[in-house]
């Protein structure tokens, strides 16, 4: 198999984690993909992925599959794994989660944008403002619904880790965990696991 991605991705992290955690990461070769908003990577959309997003996984008999959470899935019945619930009630609270983040963490790489890509007299500061407050939304509500989280390291979780570990990459200058006790020790613990560890992405 060929994982598309890049390595500050936090959606491409979250497939490396998902490979690591199912023993599947041996399999998979890395491509490293450049994606860029007004650059357009066009051998790689022809080739791979229309979108012109990462990540994307091609299988070794040529199927392609995009969108993280459509590639953990694949990963997670090839692994026979439960990175994705089995329970339609778990796997629903499971996705729901993830959406959550995913959907905050999306809301981090459009403000990365609009700060480092969009020419400087075309930047609309409450704009990113306002992307960076969805992410702030999004770990206040995974600190006040913390206990409900499965102790599993799921999806979810994991779309978690790369949510911290996107902001902190991108925004190092807000203490993203200072008033949100239960998500740092979610934090410090989830460093532990080999998977997390081993996908940190390089400074930006």
């Amino acid at each position: 198999m060929k994982l598309y991605g890049s390595l500050t991705s936090p959606f491409v992290r979250a497939v490396r984690i998902v490979a690591i955690e199912l023993g599947l990461d041996g399999e998979i070769e890395f491509a490293p993909t450049v994606v860029k908003p007004t650059e357009p990577n066009r051998d790689f959309g022809s080739a791979v992925n229309p979108l012109r997003r990462i990540p994307a996984l091609e299988t070794d008999s040529g199927e392609v599959f995009i969108d993280s959470r459509v590639i953990a899935e694949f990963l997670n019945k090839a692994g026979k794994g439960e990175i994705v619930p089995k329970g339609a009630a778990a796997r629903i609270a499971c996705f729901n989660r993830h959406a959550v983040f995913s959907g905050a963490t999306e809301s981090l790489v459009s403000a990365m944008y609009e700060s480092r890509v969009r020419p400087e007299k075309l930047r609309w500061p409450e704009w990113r403002a306002d992307m960076i407050d969805k992410a702030h939304a999004a770990l206040d509500w995974a600190e006040a619904g913390y206990s409900d989280m499965p102790k599993e390291f799921d999806l979810g979780n994991i779309a978690l880790v790369c949510l911290i570990g996107y902001a902190q990459l991108r925004f190092p200058d807000i203490d993203w965990l200072a008033s949100r006790p239960k998500l740092a020790k979610f934090w410090t613990k989830a460093q532990k696991r080999k998977s997390v560890s081993a996908t940190t992405p390089p400074a930006a």
